[in-house]
């Protein structure tokens, strides 16, 4: 009779080889699509799908040993940096989105200081953020924090070491929660206070700029989302050991399970969202995403704005040419 842990154990298996795969297609567009490698929204989704891909590859890794013979416990200290790289991978996650954000902040509402859309400087973020990283989760590592966990075959931060998971759960998952969702507060207000303002106060592209960057935002947002339901099974689990005492027997089966399905989505949304990526052919025969889609932004950024609310960066119906009717005699 198969366990109810190994059956877990099989499905987040399943689910992450085919995030690994999903996050690796992305990788692999980018690769062959080396020359818009200068676009910064690019590189930053990149970077997202990197720690992304990272982060699947641990936990296969941390699955397979699940269900063989443990080999990651074989070696104490080779388990737990195993386990710190996992932590490291994940952290990246949500400070790269935080980059993301960052950039969207300084395209929208500081547009006109170049230096802050230099690609060099995000180049340089996007190496500080690993950095940081790093550096955030150096402390729990040499504290001893990382320990194999009593119902798995690999090394983590157990949830009933309450202190520690509360700094891991703080650096990790809410300050970067918090930082990312008041950057697109400020650039939503941004948009509406700017959209109330006379035509002429605005530049017409930066307004259209603008309009697209709330489209992508909105679907940010649906990230967002997933990014809470990444973490949030960690959350109710301490909850849980804190109120009955113990840790449930399948917490880590459940939260591996969760994490495998946020991580498709993940990638997915993230294909959505870049139209550099959803506009490349395999992606739209895979995707069934039509070509009307595709060229859809192509007449409206066209379209000159009329003396009325032209800053809007909408199309504008067009009035048709009065004819002059030839009066009859009753």
């Amino acid at each position: 009779m198969v366990s109810t842990a190994t059956i877990l154990s099989i499905l987040a298996y399943t689910l992450n080889f085919l995030a690994v795969f999903v996050f690796f297609f992305i990788i692999i567009l980018g690769v062959l699509c080396r020359r818009d490698m200068r676009d910064i929204s690019l590189v930053l989704t990149y970077n997202t799908c990197f720690a992304a891909l990272l982060t699947c590859l641990t936990v296969l890794i941390m699955n397979t040993s699940n269900l063989s013979d443990g080999f990651l416990t074989f070696n104490f200290d080779f388990c737990r940096v195993w386990g710190l790289m996992y932590d490291m991978c994940q952290c990246s996650i949500y400070h790269s989105f935080y980059l993301q954000a960052f950039y969207r902040l300084c395209r929208v509402i500081f547009y006109k200081k170049k230096s802050l859309l230099s690609y060099s400087l995000f180049l340089t973020l996007v190496f500080a953020q690993w950095t940081l990283t790093i550096l955030i989760l150096l402390p729990p590592f040499f504290l001893g924090w990382y320990t194999r966990l009593p119902t798995e075959q690999y090394c983590l931060i157990p949830y009933s070491d309450y202190g520690a998971e509360l700094y891991h759960v703080m650096v990790l998952y809410v300050i970067p929660i918090v930082c990312i969702s008041a950057t697109y507060i400020s650039i939503t207000r941004y948009i509406r206070r700017s959209s109330r303002q006379p035509t002429m106060m605005l530049a017409i592209n930066q307004q259209r700029r603008n309009l697209r960057d709330l489209t992508v935002m909105r679907r940010i947002l649906a990230l967002i989302s997933v990014l809470i339901a990444l973490r949030g099974p960690t959350i109710i689990f301490m909850v849980y050991a804190v109120i009955r005492g113990q840790m449930y027997e399948y917490t880590f089966g459940i939260v591996g399970l969760v994490t495998a399905l946020c991580m498709i989505f993940m990638g997915l949304m993230l294909i959505h969202i870049t139209p550099q990526l959803r506009k490349n052919r395999l992606v739209s025969i895979i995707y069934h995403d039509n070509r009307a889609n595709t060229q859809q932004t192509g007449p409206q950024c066209l379209t000159l704005p009329s003396a009325t609310g032209g800053a809007t960066g909408l199309p504008q119906q067009t009035k048709s040419p009065h004819i002059r009717k030839t009066p009859t005699h009753e």
